[in-house]
């Protein structure tokens, strides 16, 4: 880890909601250059973020805010399944199967490509569509438990509104042609596969209700972090 980052008020941050039992201590805050923005990985029990996402769009966030996306992620690792980046790859896998080990005969080949497209084209229709939809069903656990950790622990009355300034800001930030295109959403952690903001936000005011300091729910299973 660069000396800079360790200093850095994100990976402070970050040490805090440790100390609290918010963040696992197993959890690592990891820069890499191939993440797109900032992204819980289950399967490698990390935080992964861009260093200049961190600069360009968070390092002048509040306390708070940070310490929502950082519980969104810790959300991902530990809600989220780590068989999800698998799904997208799926028909690559059946595409690469059906050509180096086809069972078919040369002369039964021709005859049997129209079958085969059709279901390398139903496989990634049905995969990428359980793709989205999981990315969507997380994306709502990952902002339960980041709000009910701040409800719990830092007493913030109303996380829905720091989601909805916090989402609002990343919109302004990333509204770009190339960042708003169908493959960007696809190959990128961009906004066009997400849910809404007034969704996420008005799904999560729902699950955790208004004014009440103390959450039902607690952020960690079983335990008392704060």
């Amino acid at each position: 880890m660069i000396r800079a980052d360790r200093n850095s008020r994100l990976h402070r941050i970050f040490r805090e909601l440790q100390k609290k039992g918010l963040i696992d201590r197993r959890t690592r805050l990891v820069r890499c250059p191939f993440t797109v923005s900032i992204r819980g990985c289950p399967g490698l029990n990390c935080i992964r973020y861009r260093h200049s996402f961190y600069e360009r769009t968070l390092s002048g966030a509040s306390d708070d805010a940070l310490r929502f996306v950082l519980l969104h992620e810790e959300g991902h690792v530990r809600k989220g399944s780590s068989l999800l980046s698998v799904l997208p790859a799926l028909p690559v896998l059946l595409c690469l199967i059906f050509l180096g080990h086809s069972p078919l005969p040369a002369e039964g080949l021709p005859a049997a490509k129209p079958i085969l497209v059709v279901l390398l084209l139903l496989t990634a229709f049905f995969a990428y569509r359980t793709y989205y939809r999981r990315i969507c069903d997380e994306e709502f656990i990952a902002d339960r438990y980041a709000a009910d950790a701040m409800r719990c622990c830092y007493r913030v009355r109303d996380p829905g509104a720091l989601l909805q300034n916090l989402l609002s800001g990343l919109a302004a930030g990333t509204s770009s042609p190339r960042r708003n295109s169908v493959i960007s959403g696809i190959l990128c952690s961009g906004p066009d596969y997400r849910p809404p903001i007034a969704e996420r936000v008005q799904r999560l005011r729902a699950a955790t209700g208004p004014g009440d300091a103390r959450p039902a729910v607690r952020p960690s299973d079983g335990d008392n972090p704060c």
